[in-house]
């Protein structure tokens, strides 16, 4: 899947900016124009915008609409639709005629355009369905009060939804390049670069360039092999990017890649033959105003922040982020774990979550496909190092190994990269992690559980940590551990909820960790305060960030930054 972008033979039109919006009814068809309706920002998730309730949580469909102007003297090309990510479910129409549907809030959205030789103005209307059930990622159940539906999740996030990420109206030429797929084999001094084209077109010419521009090799087939001797890798803090740059007879591209080699090998995490420690966060895409819109002055600011604290990583939880935030990750040298909205597979109650009633066989079927869009995404991009493919699921329950099952040897198929499942069930109970390369393990010690009371952190989070390893012996990860934490309360001696209560519970947990050889990493939770369902809590959101909201630093941000410079 390569990103609208204009060169010598395609056009992209960023169609960002205000748009039209309603809410809509559940049997809603766009035969017509909106009626009365009001002005949104794209990107941007709706419930941040405006100033009701019943605004905000409202549960059903929307209506994004805007008139779209196909240019008269680009001629032979073929009109398309890219949208970054639409939520939860989605239906694209045409001057009325439905041209694509989706389900999934986190992944493009790429339709051909039906375009008339006679017409230039089009009608656009994208319809978002903000319901999420058990054939939805994440998963959520629905549920009526006085016959109005209530959406009920069991995950730790708002359900934000809008036109989240960039959409684009860009034509490519009627013989183009679909799909240019890199893989690189590392061996000591020498890279073999393979590389396969997918195109209706006669390829010329296969160019690989080096970082500093300079043309290196090139081959004239759809599928080959290029030698890189002495390369310079791509690596942590080292953006280093090469180009494929591939013509046809009627096209040209260029993607961007970088030469890395990933690994796991016995209890360590290699990245170029050396072992890594992973250090960083559990994100989310959550801003104030925009929600989850994904606006690149504010991405600029996260990783200027995961740069001054000396992070080198991130999970993408729970769900993929926008992709500029993957190029920016290539491009500065941060470490990726790709997570699937593989989240809320835990009702919190003994109800079953693996059964033919909820989460079942079409629910894996969705999954296997939001996982081939994920790949089809994702797959050129250096950054990303490790594929997660669940958080915090029921893997206790005796149905859920057939689940974990058909995903992990689904995502064997599509990837050679480490497999990760994050944890919450004790390594006893567990019956998955053993599909695994690497165990992720959430623990509230201290928090959720024993609250406030610091002193039970050293046995208990050894205890989990020696159980897991001791029956599956995986190299694992602290995925997330934390305290909520208002932001400006200091106590001495240290209360929950201050600063100082989650500068002692951050140290008390690494303190533990390092003394296991077969962690490879530590993700604090979270890099930031982000909005939430509401509960008594949730004081307007989840506290656990190292940053506040609005992206200021809390006093573990310079005690982490002190000791990650050192790590």
């Amino acid at each position: 899947m390569l990103y609208p972008k204009t060169n010598e033979k395609r056009i992209a039109i960023s169609l960002n900016g205000i748009w039209n919006f309603n809410y809509v009814e559940l049997n809603y068809h766009p035969n017509q124009p909106l009626i009365e309706p009001r002005l949104i920002g794209v990107p941007s998730s709706f419930n941040e915008l405006f100033t009701s309730k019943d605004e905000r949580d409202f549960v059903g469909k929307v209506c994004y609409e805007k008139i779209i102007s196909i240019p008269k003297n680009v001629m032979d090309v073929i009109w398309k639709i890219r949208i970054g990510a639409a939520g939860n479910r989605s239906e694209v129409y045409l001057d009325g005629i439905l041209i694509g549907a989706h389900n999934g809030g986190f992944l493009p959205i790429d339709l051909e355009l039906p375009i008339k030789e006679d017409q230039t103005d089009y009608r656009l209307s994208i319809i978002l369905d903000t319901r999420l059930d058990y054939q939805t990622l994440p998963i959520g159940e629905i549920t009526y009060e006085k016959n109005q539906p209530k959406q009920t999740i069991h995950y730790d996030f708002a359900n934000l939804i809008g036109l989240h990420r960039n959409v684009y109206l860009y034509c490519v030429p009627f013989y183009h390049i679909k799909d240019i797929k890199i893989k690189t084999i590392h061996q000591y001094s020498l890279t073999l670069v393979d590389y396969e084209i997918d195109t209706t077109d006669q390829v010329r010419k296969v160019e690989l360039i080096d970082p500093d521009g300079k043309p290196i090799g090139s081959s004239s087939s759809i599928k080959d092999q290029i030698n890189v001797i002495n390369p310079k890798l791509w690596d942590i803090g080292k953006g280093i990017l090469y180009k494929l740059r591939v013509e046809t007879a009627h096209d040209v591209y260029e993607e961007k890649f970088g030469i890395r080699k990933v690994e796991i090998k016995g209890k360590q995490l290699l990245l170029n033959d050396k072992p890594i420690y992973l250090k960083g966060f559990g994100m989310h895409e959550d801003h104030i105003t925009v929600g989850k819109g994904s606006i690149s002055a504010l991405n600029i600011r996260d990783f200027s922040l995961l740069k001054w604290i000396h992070a080198n990583s991130f999970r993408t939880s729970h769900y993929p982020y926008a992709e500029e935030m993957y190029d920016l990750a290539d491009q500065m040298g941060i470490l990726i774990i790709n997570e699937m909205p593989a989240v809320g597979l835990n009702f919190w109650s003994n109800k079953q979550v693996f059964n033919e009633e909820t989460v079942n066989r079409n629910s894996i079927e969705v999954y296997k496909k939001q996982f081939n869009e994920l790949i089809d995404r994702d797959k050129n991009h250096p950054s990303v190092i490790m594929y997660s493919l669940a958080n915090e699921a029921n893997t206790h329950e005796e149905h859920a190994l057939y689940y974990f099952n058909e995903v992990f040897a689904h995502a064997r198929l599509k990837t050679s990269l480490p497999l990760m499942i994050v944890e919450w069930v004790g390594g006893n109970d567990n019956k998955v992690a053993q599909l695994a390369d690497v165990i992720g393990l959430n623990r509230y010690i201290g928090w959720y559980v024993d609250f406030a009371d610091l002193s039970v952190i050293p046995e208990k989070l050894l205890e989990a940590f020696v159980s897991y390893y001791n029956k599956f012996h995986k190299p694992m990860m602290l995925t997330e551990f934390g305290a909520d934490t208002v932001m400006g309360l200091h106590q001495l001696p240290s209360v929950a909820f201050s600063e100082e209560f989650q500068v002692e519970l951050i140290e008390a947990y690494k303190k533990v960790i390092e003394k296991l050889d077969f962690i490879i990493g530590e993700h604090v939770w979270n890099f930031a305060d982000f909005q939430t369902k509401q509960g008594l809590t949730r004081i307007n959101g989840n506290k656990k960030g190292v940053f506040s909201r609005d992206r200021q630093p809390k006093m573990v941000a310079h005690f982490l930054r002190k000791a990650w410079e050192k790590q």
